[in-house]
Order: C-alpha cells, then sequence, then structure tokens
C-alpha cells in the first residue's frame, strides 16, 4: 500500500485526464463543450446545418457566427436564411453534452 500513497496522486491525475479527453476536453471556454453545431474543428460528420438539419463537413461548410458561437452550413442559400433571422434556428439543432454551457 506504501505504492498508493507515493503515486496515488499521479493515478487521479491521470484519471481526470482520461476522463477529460473521453467527454471532449476540459469544458467550457476550454474547446471542449462539442454541441452538433459549433465549437468544432476538423471534419465532423456529427455538425448539421441548423437550418436544413442536414450533416455537413466542417473543413469545407460556410461558417457564421451568432453571439460567440460559429455554425456551419451546407449551402449560401442556408447561411443566407439563418442571417436574417437566427433566432429561428438557435436551439432548435442542438445538443447538449453536460458541462456548463
Amino acid at each position: 500500500m506504501q505504492w498508493l500513497s507515493q503515486y496515488g496522486i499521479w493515478i487521479l491525475l491521470a484519471a481526470f485526464v482520461l476522463m477529460s479527453l473521453r467527454r471532449g476536453g476540459m469544458g467550457c471556454g476550454m474547446g471542449g463543450h462539442r454541441h452538433g453545431h459549433h465549437g468544432q474543428a476538423g471534419g465532423d460528420s456529427s455538425v448539421k446545418d441548423p437550418v436544413t438539419g442536414n450533416p455537413v463537413d466542417t473543413r469545407t461548410a460556410l461558417t457564421s457566427m451568432h453571439q460567440g458561437s460559429r455554425y456551419w452550413f451546407e449551402s449560401e442559400t442556408s447561411r443566407a436564411r439563418f442571417e436574417q433571422n437566427p433566432g429561428q434556428f438557435v436551439g432548435t439543432h442542438t445538443h447538449r453534452h453536460g458541462g456548463c454551457c
């Protein structure tokens, strides 16, 4: 049991890091929260156009910012419709994964 007292803090730290990575990061403000419409870089197939609900490739999709969140769109038409009235689409195609956001 002496090894536990010597290495216990490292074991706890490793467990915390693994759990954080599994959940997608360190939480709000750290790039770790993942919603279906914003905050992701790279090609993520789980991101959906908030207007049409269709999946989009974030590497090639058009984007727009609204209240500090980035949204991805499959077409210019979809983005223009969103920008005319973002409140109509915000919250309709999102899901939350714990955290503070």
